[in-house]
């Protein structure tokens, strides 16, 4: 094995999921080729990283392994951004602790690192999202324009990034935390100022393994969260566009019936309109449907002043059609 520095370092963000934590560093144990870094950084996790991965770390084959605990949980998106503060290498690809790497994606990545070097950015396709075709973005107009699945850009676990020209930028990142896409702010400010390219590739590196209930971030977090990216110094064309990107099917009523629930079940009935209201304000005059505002009134003084019953109803009807059941299953964003 050559003692050349890797290029290539697999940081793993984790809190609270030891199990899956372990079945993510037993597939990368496995991987084609050992030449990478791995970093752990646990979030002060109840069961500490290093305890989790004691049997699986003997003998790991990567050329370094690094494990970090924080004293105390700085929530997922700061963690995320230690990630890039932490990595020494060249190129840093975040794995999340629950996704399952395929067996060759090591090699795959450092392949496509090789046809594109010095590229800032490496978006990986995605198995509900499959990429017909490669496309490079030589500005940030130009990639938000390109983006195909927002989705697929948000989640970590497919995009590689070239660290050196991202770290700059941290500051904004952590700034920007709150956005639920800290690692996008760091992307959009580098390529304003030129710092290189993008390039979406067909390539999969992870297998989707579909989110167990009750792991899903909340809807309403990121509605609120995600309408802060358009914040940034973008042009007119790129801000509604990404607005639009955001959204993502039916925002209105996933936003509203969440709301609806934790008011009937949280007794938050008197935050629930101020932040429909914001929601609204932020990104959903960005759907470009002439009917949005006329539903965000129904929604908004209709039904949200009646949250228990209205809620209760619209779970008999998820219950009798079978279908929607999203909308009734929710995560408080503020515990």
């Amino acid at each position: 094995m050559s003692d050349e520095t890797p290029l290539l370092t697999i940081a793993i963000p984790t809190y609270g999921r030891p199990q899956e934590l372990r079945q993510c560093v037993r597939l990368l144990r496995q991987q084609s080729t050992p030449n990478f870094r791995l970093l752990v950084v646990d979030n002060a996790s109840p069961v500490a990283a290093e305890v989790a991965l004691r049997d699986e770390l003997v003998n790991f084959p990567a050329r370094e392994v690094r494990l970090v605990r924080n004293r105390f949980n700085v929530g997922g998106d700061a963690n995320i951004l230690k990630c890039f503060e932490l990595c020494e290498t060249e190129y840093l690809w975040i794995l999340g602790d629950d996704d399952e790497p395929l067996p060759d994606a090591v090699e795959t990545v450092l392949s496509r690192i090789g046809d594109h070097p010095e590229t800032l950015f490496y978006n990986f396709a995605h198995e509900p999202d499959p990429r017909p075709k490669e496309s490079i973005s030589d500005n940030v107009d130009e990639f938000i324009g390109s983006i195909d699945s927002y989705a697929n850009i948000l989640f970590i676990s497919t995009s590689v990034f070239r660290v050196p020209n991202l770290t700059p930028y941290l500051g904004q990142g952590f700034r920007f935390a709150y956005s639920m896409a800290p690692h996008l702010v760091l992307l959009f400010q580098a390529m304003q100022n030129r710092r290189g390219k993008c390039v979406l590739l067909t390539d999969r590196i992870v297998r989707w393994v579909p989110t167990q209930e009750g792991t899903t971030w909340s809807v309403v977090a990121q509605m609120l969260g995600l309408g802060i990216l358009l914040d940034l110094p973008l042009s007119r064309t790129s801000r509604k566009r990404l607005g639009q990107l955001v959204l993502g099917p039916r925002p209105l009523e996933r936003v509203t019936a969440q709301l609806l629930g934790l008011s009937a079940t949280r007794a938050r009935s008197e935050s629930a309109g101020h932040h429909l209201d914001q929601v609204y304000g932020r990104l959903l005059r960005y759907s470009g449907s002439w009917t949005m505002w006329i539903r965000y009134m129904v929604y908004r003084y209709c039904l949200l002043p009646f949250p228990t019953a209205t809620f209760t109803v619209l779970r008999q009807i998820v219950a009798r059609t079978g279908r929607g059941g999203y909308l009734v299953q929710f995560h408080d964003p503020f515990e």
